[in-house]
């Protein structure tokens, strides 16, 4: 690999040719050489130097995080490289984004889609130096790693996809190092190598072997080099050391046992010579072994240049995206029954596919998150490198440490008003990727919520009128757009598609997460959250009139983490909800030494809470009625199964989709009572063209009937009953029908045949709202299943009748009966449980493990 200090001119080059770009997200637990690793490849753009690679933590900016040695935010980071690929012996060219995660689980919102299987195989150092395992301990432990990543991956994939058909072995998304997706490494002595590098390394000392077989074989446990340098098989029945252990595992074992163990400092000349390393340093004789084993391994096998290579060989390019993929981006599943947005998802898709970048191209990107940023780091902020200007030549391009980049002019009437921050050296950055099309300043584009939805009618008749009317969209022109390379932010005049940027000028717009697109007729790329925050502690300032300053410096706080959450009570206090007490430091630091810079007061943590009752469906007698001019309505709450609770909860993304599905507006159902539709009603499941979700229905059914039958004989008749889920997937709690006549469900559509349908929105909304906030302290239930027992109407009820004011009455009413029925039985608050797996060597079963 080639260090580059690339120019201006390459690195545009390289952003508008998608096949040489790779979008990376380093996943790992908290500790495990994430920062380390992102040093490495910095290091290859000679933004941070060789040699202190590993131990700057460059990426660490904030001052918390480097006294912690914890990574407490994601940053992101454009990297340029040239790959010399000796399977064809080409160079090649890869712009790598890179973002570094936190691992703390407090900052686990931070990393998105957090798996920790995409860890690379780290410390190896740490295994042989400190913890001195034989080589087939180290061979156990290296097939457990990979056993347990790939049985995460499979449970994920059944999950997924529920065909006895699919075969996840034919996927290529298990772990096998014979494919190249595993790296084993030591990411604090900086090398890292693939079993096929490994291959071609020994393949000249091997008979009758490729590159190719000598790979495949590594990874076959039965296949052993014999005395005579062929590779036999039966290494399990002779009890033979296998070929992995004998080229991979050896080789690394043996430099750390002579160096670091042994301290045989005569053989390192040896070493060097059958590593084939010629050009020796300083530091590969220094006195120091670890100094000595990093600069000799890093020099053999260099992480960064492996990581690359192997990124630029398994990981797709942007314009190569799974198809699957932009499906799951943009939640085809979830409109693919409406005509209308579907073609809006299907129109689109080909642009995802090729990453276009064409004119003809609509422009779309997604903000993932906001974050701060010194205005000092901005590269229009940057002192100017004056450069004499020889006569009659022309000034090569500049480097990208050279900020020279003037910020794009734009006519007075759109500029947009300057934010204004407690702190003026602090701006609000929106971390965006690009989907299609390009993005440029003065641009205009449209802001949308993760809750837009296009109206084609609206839209076509009057866009402005319909941007007027729709909260959840508006028009903004694109002020700033940056290239990102770690703190530092360089001001670019455009963004093609396939690449991350940040976007200023947004921070009165977006929140925290926002599609950004150059046409209307679209649906929002989907947000999927990872966590909520848990801990409360009410916060004020120490004087009174300093509230505005600490309201705004909240807002900030909230905007740019993605895991904090303001709320006001009813009494006027404010409550900071944290996932945990190292993430609520650093919101006090942020607020202390950026946004607020007042002093305040936090209290005492005040642990969310929830309500719920305990009494079992047969003891249940607590029948609450409700008689209004209307209808009668009877209800009874119940502790819910946990069997129950857990399918619910296992499958809530695909019940909570049926159940939207479902929903019609007061409108439509009047119509079908007006018009005296057919009495036909059908299975939900036939109406979905997603054969995914018809396969999915079919089994949760199945598993919900099982759930309800090991419950008991009193559950047994109502698994087909469930009348609604909920809104919420952490807190599950479920409405059932038990009526005799109305046989109401989320599997079977809902129709106006049945006049009682009218208000079938009343009482789902009732549910709602009372399952947000329970009778004994305001907190959320959970566990509960109110059970609907009656619901006769009382006279012919015409739709004409039936007005928003009585709808509101009639919500409330049944809110209260809600509440009646839940007040009836045993009470009790909840509190949150921590619970953790401890894993322990099976030598130390019996003794005294203490935790700290």
């Amino acid at each position: 690999m080639e260090s580059l200090k690339p120019t201006f001119e390459e690195l545009d080059f390289c952003m508008r040719d998608p096949k040489c770009i790779r979008n990376v997200c380093i996943l790992a637990h908290v500790d495990h050489g994430k920062t380390t690793v992102s040093d490495l490849l910095l290091a290859t753009n000679h933004l941070v130097s060789k040699r202190m690679a590993g131990f700057l933590r460059y990426l660490d900016d904030r001052p918390d995080e480097q006294e912690r040695g914890i990574t407490m935010k994601s940053s992101a980071v454009s990297l340029l490289n040239l790959i010399h690929d000796e399977e064809d012996g080409k160079n090649k060219k890869i712009l790598l984004n890179v973002i570094d995660t936190p691992g703390h689980i407090d900052f686990s919102s931070e990393v998105g889609v957090a798996l920790r299987v995409c860890d690379v195989l780290n410390k190896f150092d740490r295994v042989i130096v400190e913890l001195q395992k034989d080589i087939e301990e180290i061979f156990q432990c290296i097939l457990r790693v990979i056993e347990d990543c790939n049985a995460i991956i499979a449970e994920l994939y059944q999950y997924e996809y529920l065909d006895n058909d699919a075969d996840i072995e034919n996927t290529g998304l298990l772990f096998s190092p014979d494919t190249g997706n595993v790296i084993f490494a030591s990411a604090i002595d900086a090398w890292g190598f693939t079993t096929k590098q490994i291959a071609r390394l020994f393949v000249d000392l091997v008979k009758n072997e490729t590159v190719q077989s000598l790979n495949t074989k590594m990874w076959d446990f039965d296949c052993y080099i014999d005395s005579k340098k062929e590779i036999k098989t039966g290494a399990i029945d002779k009890k033979k050391t296998n070929l992995f252990i004998q080229l991979c595992l050896k080789t690394i074992y043996q430099i750390y046992e002579t160096i670091a163990i042994r301290m045989e400092k005569d053989r390192t000349s040896v070493i060097l010579d059958r590593l084939k390393i010629k050009n020796v340093t300083k530091d590969m004789t220094h006195n120091d072994p670890k100094v000595q084993i990093r600069a000799i391994l890093r020099a053999w096998m260099p992480l960064s240049s492996t990581i690359l290579l192997q990124c630029l060989k398994i990981i797709p390019a942007p314009c190569h995206m799974d198809k699957r993929k932009i499906e799951y981006l943009l939640n085809l599943n979830r409109f693919c029954e409406n005509e209308y947005l579907n073609n809006c998802i299907e129109s689109v898709i080909p642009y995802f596919l090729k990453s276009s970048i064409e004119d003809t191209a609509p422009t779309i990107a997604y903000v993932s998150k906001m974050f701060c940023v010194n205005k000092n780091n901005l590269s229009q902020n940057k002192p100017k490198v004056f450069v004499p200007k020889p006569r009659d030549s022309i000034t090569s391009e500049p480097t990208l440490t050279t900020s020279t980049v003037e910020k794009p002019k734009q006519d007075e009437k759109e500029e947009m008003e300057e934010p204004k921050y407690v702190d003026d050296k602090i701006v609000l950055i929106a971390l965006t990727r690009v989907f299609t099309g390009t993005l440029r300043v003065n641009q205009v584009v449209y802001v949308m919520t993760n809750s837009y939805l296009p109206d084609v009618s609206i839209i076509d008749d009057n866009a402005e009128d319909y941007l007027k009317d729709n909260k959840n969209v508006v028009k903004v022109v694109i002020k700033e757009l940056y290239m990102l390379f770690g703190r530092e932010l360089m001001l670019v005049d455009s963004i093609p598609a396939g690449n991350f940027c940040g976007i200023g000028g947004l921070e009165a717009y977006v929140i925290r997460t926002a599609t950004l697109a150059s046409t209307l007729n679209i649906v929002p790329i989907t947000e999927r959250l990872v966590t909520n925050p848990v801990v409360r502690h009410a916060i004020e300032p120490e004087n009174p009139k300093e509230l505005p300053i600490l309201r705004q410096g909240l807002k900030l706080l909230m905007q740019s983490d993605s895991c904090v959450e303001i709320m006001m009570q009813k009494t006027g206090e404010l409550v900071i909800l944290t996932a945990g007490d190292v993430h609520l430091q650093k919101c006090i630091e942020d607020l202390k030494s950026k946004f607020a810079m007042i002093n305040f007061h936090v209290s005492s943590p005040m642990v969310s809470l929830r309500e719920t009752v305990v009494n079992e469906l047969s003891e249940a007698d607590g029948i609450v009625e409700l008689d209004t001019t209307q209808f009668i309505l009877s209800v009874k709450c119940v502790s819910l199964p946990e069997s129950i609770s857990n399918v619910v909860k296992n499958n809530y993304n695909l019940l909570r989709t049926v159940e939207e599905h479902q929903h019609k507006s007061f409108v439509d159902i009047a119509k079908q009572c007006i018009d005296n539709s057919e009495n036909n009603r059908y299975d939900i499941e036939k109406v979905f063209k997603s054969e995914l979700i018809k396969r999915g229905i079919s089994h949760v059914k199945e598993l919900l009937r099982s759930a309800f039958e090991s419950a008991g004989d009193c559950w047994k008749s109502l698994h087909s009953n469930i009348w609604s889920v909920g809104r919420r997937n952490d807190c599950i709690n479920l409405l059932i029908n038990n009526t005799q006549s109305y046989s109401r469900n989320i599997f079977l559509e809902l129709t106006g045949y049945d006049r009682r349908a009218l208000f079938d929105h009343c009482i789902v909304k009732a549910f709602d709202v009372l399952c947000e906030a329970g009778p004994l302290c305001e907190e959320l239930l959970t566990n509960c299943a109110f059970i609907i027992t009656k619901f006769d109407l009382k006279d012919d009820i015409q739709p004409q009748n039936i007005s928003p004011q009585v709808t509101s009455v009639l919500e409330s009413a049944i809110r209260d009966s809600l509440k009646k029925a839940f007040e009836k039985q045993e009470q009790r608050l909840v509190e949150p449980m921590y619970i953790t797996d401890i894993q322990v060597n099976t030598n130390i079963l019996g003794e005294y493990l203490f935790i700290f």
